[in-house]
């Protein structure tokens, strides 16, 4: 979605905000979070009834949580960073059958045979190591032994709930390139902060 698009929606619709794990490690994730809060205060004193949620889904939130794990430790507390999404309302929510038999779904749309299947996870692989596309037919085997990336679960879990997918600013590949609802980081928030300004000059006009 262009940025425009982005604003015109968070504009007019109510739109759940679904973090991929890569908008969960942006510079300022939680103010972004605390932005969208403020926004639907100012909504809500203006009576205007759209509104902003917040999630990450299960996946990208498991990813994170390993993250923090390295990264801290024996410090690593799970009631903390509990406590700090619960105080911003963001929601997690879990991973269902539903969702299970949507990625599934999702999956044959895109590899009806188990030959373009192996052959994307192999091609995936090859680009997370950084080999250059010229020298993937050197590499050996059909790419059934390679894993599967926990994206198609969170692209699962937020497409059949119509939520709107908030990715990192490098832009996305592979299982990504197919997701009509998927925006960048950058472009939610300069809406949310362009949306704030005007309920923001709103609230004062009205006194």
């Amino acid at each position: 979605m262009t940025p425009d698009e982005v604003y015109q929606l968070l504009v007019t619709d109510d739109v759940t905000l679904a973090f991929d794990t890569s908008a969960t490690v942006q510079r300022g994730f939680l103010a972004l979070c605390d932005l969208a809060n403020r926004v639907n205060e100012r909504r809500k004193a203006l009576h205007q009834p759209t509104r902003i949620e917040l999630c990450v889904p299960a996946a990208a939130h498991t990813e994170r949580l390993f993250d923090l794990c390295q990264q801290h430790g024996d410090v690593y507390d799970v009631e903390f960073v509990r406590t700090v999404l619960e105080q911003r309302g963001v929601q997690v929510p879990s991973y269902t059958v539903e969702d299970a038999e949507h990625c599934a779904g999702l999956l044959y749309q895109r590899f009806q045979t188990g030959q373009e299947w192996h052959a994307f996870k192999k091609r995936r692989c090859l680009e997370c190591a950084g080999l250059d596309s010229q020298y993937h037919h050197l590499a050996q085997g059909t790419g059934q032994r390679c894993g599967a990336p926990v994206d198609w679960l969170i692209i699962s879990q937020a497409h059949r709930q119509g939520m709107l997918l908030v990715m990192d600013d490098q832009g996305r590949s592979g299982e990504f390139e197919h997701i009509e609802r998927k925006v960048r980081y950058s472009d939610v928030r300069g809406a949310l902060e362009q949306i704030y300004a005007e309920l923001s000059r709103q609230l004062v006009a009205a006194g």
